[in-house]
């Protein structure tokens, strides 16, 4: 995940003396690749046009367009993901918020995983499908709640992988011990398997 803080020049001093208020930090122009790298660590969709709109006739938007836009990305990014709305004004991205889920995500399901939390109901559960146990109210699930959610859903295809094929092995071995009291050669699983008990009388 890239990481495109809002760049900011040094404070500059005021020439007061030491210990007197400095100026604050002054953001750094930006262009349009960098805006759109700002707007997706907030996981906010914007269009290039729109991007290209906000630096304007030049090639980067200026410092004050900048803290402007990242701003409404914070305001916008809150309204998409409401159970991680005081993360987000507070200042911390998205994209971090939800790189654990992206993490675990790809450890379950393999590398190639790349989850939408924005448009896959499936993946954006991760964000509203736990529950506070005081106020019932949804919350994100825990990483633990994520994980069971992954490899519950069939479209995700977790049954598919190594883990998920050695635990259908698991499970059907189980049925059979189930079946036959721990013997999986039993003909009530087996139908080719040669009866155990004595021959029946020829009539």
């Amino acid at each position: 995940m890239s990481d495109t803080s809002t760049q900011v020049k040094p404070p500059a001093k005021t020439g007061e003396p030491d210990g007197m208020t400095e100026q604050e930090p002054v953001a750094e122009p930006m262009t349009v690749e960098q805006l759109a790298s700002l707007a997706h660590d907030y996981q906010v969709p914007m269009s290039e046009e729109t991007l290209k709109a906000i630096v304007g006739d030049g090639k980067e938007a200026n410092p004050e367009k900048v803290q402007a836009f990242e701003a409404y990305l914070k305001e916008a990014a809150a309204g998409l993901f409401p159970t991680m709305a005081p993360q987000i004004r507070a200042g911390i991205k998205t994209g971090y918020l939800l790189d654990p889920y992206r993490q675990v995500g790809k450890r379950v399901l393999g590398d190639q995983f790349e989850p939408d939390f924005v448009g896959d109901p499936r993946s954006s559960a991760a964000l509203s499908g736990g529950r506070d146990p005081k106020t019932g109210r949804p919350v994100p699930m825990t990483l633990d709640e994520w994980k069971q959610h992954l490899m519950a859903e069939p479209s995700f295809g977790w049954i598919k992988t190594a883990a998920g094929q050695r635990n259908l092995r698991s499970v059907m071995d189980a049925i059979r011990a189930g079946f036959n009291g721990g013997d999986s050669n039993s003909s009530m699983i087996n139908p080719n398997a040669q009866p155990t008990g004595p021959a029946q009388e020829q009539s």
